[in-house]
């Protein structure tokens, strides 16, 4: 949902264009606990499509039909359809896809200009200026507003054995073997294979629906209905899905053992954090601070660096500085306008429109310096990013549902939203009307966001977070067949342009 000023209040932001998804196994539906709305399973009844996009990414959906059949699940009774993406980052990446800053395109033209798309969604809330929020691509900050802002994408993460890491390694019984998921991990998926052993930093690992203890290389003990059961009786194992029934049926005193490579130093992660500019322009006796990065309406107080991704004109602050590249490739001062400029970015080259106090130290730069430029960003919970952008709120977190239902009104719009977990799976996911209507620019149908979040813990993710939602809610996938179509309602259905979008995409 486009909205025009970023002026609105955290409330109104947390209840206006939000996101839904689904994709569920066939469990029981939640109850309307706490002022939630009753969230319906994804089930075989309604599950209307499936499939196979490549990479192990798979797209799915779920439809209930206008009137009682989505009045009885309570939906939207105009319908809902539900859209699905997941994917797994032992064999994909999570992107971001974008035209020239601040310029806005529709999701097709953004899916179509990636050559590794496998399918996306829509991104962040925006208006005039750009994305409300950060974007960073290749491990460094490409857009940003002045101050804080939430984001969500992929990072590299430093691991710590005893904290978890996913794992290829082989659980072997008898003459039969198993693929290990993961090591040591809190929060596993829905299909896990996981192994807690003496370097675990939990004591009582979260119980399976099949627990099996390994001691002196046979099973020591199984628990066929899953249990949480301490380390000190051995190597603990826990199994979820389809593994979890085969393993349920074994013996105690049968041969086994757990083969593990070694950990790996770093593995990619989804993660949500808060970010801000953290960047400098310095020579020799000077250093200007700047705190946003191709933001078309400029820091008030501060310095706005400007390149090549930027397609405008910057418009003129106090002092402006043209930064271009010598014959050894270091950066240099081409031009200092001490009364400011509105001058465009040539390619390889940065302006900074520097105002009020910044534009003191920008002063102190004068044409021929040679400069250092350090673009970089400071995360709060301090994620290494290697691609993100804006998020709204949490709606699970850490394995809990955290959003108040009570706080916040429980419309029926279409919605999108981004969930993972530990496992290295991630959901894309959004809830639409599913049917091409004329609705005069304004769509319904859909879901609630608390019914977002419940889906989204039925699938398995641990951490969900929304985006905006309303028109702006747009899927699209890539059939290896016939090229992109989309998947929320039909391909004649009207497009609202974007500032920004999220990918699986296959491994670069």
């Amino acid at each position: 949902m486009r909205i025009q000023s970023r002026a609105r209040t955290a409330k109104q932001l947390l209840v206006v264009g939000l996101a839904t998804s689904a994709v569920l196994i066939s469990t029981p539906a939640f109850g309307a606990g706490s002022g939630c709305l009753t969230t319906p399973t994804l089930d075989s009844t309604h599950q209307s499509s499936a499939q196979d996009l490549g990479s192990g990414v798979m797209a799915k959906s779920w439809t209930w039909q206008p009137g009682d059949d989505a009045q009885n699940a309570a939906l939207s009774p105009l319908g809902t359809k539900v859209s699905v993406i997941e994917g797994n980052l032992r064999n994909i990446d999570f992107g971001i896809l974008h035209w020239a800053i601040p310029q806005t395109k529709n999701l097709r033209d953004l899916s179509q200009g990636s050559e590794l798309a496998l399918a996306s969604l829509n991104g962040d809330y925006f208006d005039g200026n750009g994305p409300w929020n950060a974007m960073i691509e290749n491990s460094e900050i490409s857009y940003s507003p002045p101050g804080t802002t939430g984001v969500v994408g992929m990072s590299l993460h430093k691991v710590v054995p005893s904290k978890g890491y996913r794992s290829t390694g082989t659980l072997t019984i008898g003459t039969k073997k198993y693929q290990v998921t993961g090591v040591n991990q809190p929060n596993p998926g829905p299909e896990s294979l996981e192994v807690y052993g003496a370097l675990s930093g939990t004591q009582i690992p979260i119980k399976g629906q099949t627990t099996i203890v390994l001691k002196a290389g046979a099973i020591y003990k199984i628990y066929p209905k899953g249990a949480a059961v301490n380390i000190k009786l051995g190597t603990v194992i826990q199994a979820r899905g389809a593994v979890a029934a085969t393993l349920a049926k074994l013996k105690v005193k049968t041969k086994a053992k757990v083969s593990l490579p070694k950990a790996p130093l770093y593995e990619t992660q989804m993660a949500a954090d808060t970010v801000k500019t953290a960047g400098t322009i310095s020579n020799n006796n000077a250093t200007l601070i700047f705190d946003s990065v191709n933001y078309t309406n400029q820091s008030a107080s501060g310095a706005t660096l400007f390149d090549e991704n930027f397609s405008g004109t910057p418009y003129r602050a106090n002092v402006t500085i043209r930064l271009a590249l010598d014959d050894l490739g270091r950066y240099y001062v081409k031009n200092v306008y001490r009364t400011g400029a509105a001058i465009g970015v040539q390619p390889g080259e940065f302006v900074i429109q520097a105002r009020a106090t910044a534009a003191i130290s920008a002063k102190k730069f004068k044409a021929g310096d040679l400069v250092v430029v350090k673009a970089g960003y400071q995360a709060n919970a301090k994620t290494s990013f290697i691609s993100a952008a804006g998020r709204g709120p949490r709606l699970v977190e850490n394995g809990k549902f955290i959003w108040v239902c009570s706080q916040h009104v429980k419309d029926y719009r279409p919605r999108s939203a981004i969930g993972w977990n530990d496992d290295g799976n991630v959901w894309l996911v959004a809830s639409s009307r599913g049917q091409d209507a004329v609705d005069f620019g304004f769509r319904q149908g859909g879901s609630s966001a608390d019914q977002m979040g419940h889906w989204l813990m039925n699938l398995g993710a641990t951490n969900a977070v929304l985006l905006d939602g309303g028109g702006s809610t747009t899927v699209e996938v890539k059939n290896p067949a016939t090229g992109w179509q989309r998947m929320d309602i039909p391909d004649s259905g009207w497009y609202r342009e974007l500032a920004n979008a999220f990918s699986l995409q296959i491994k670069g």
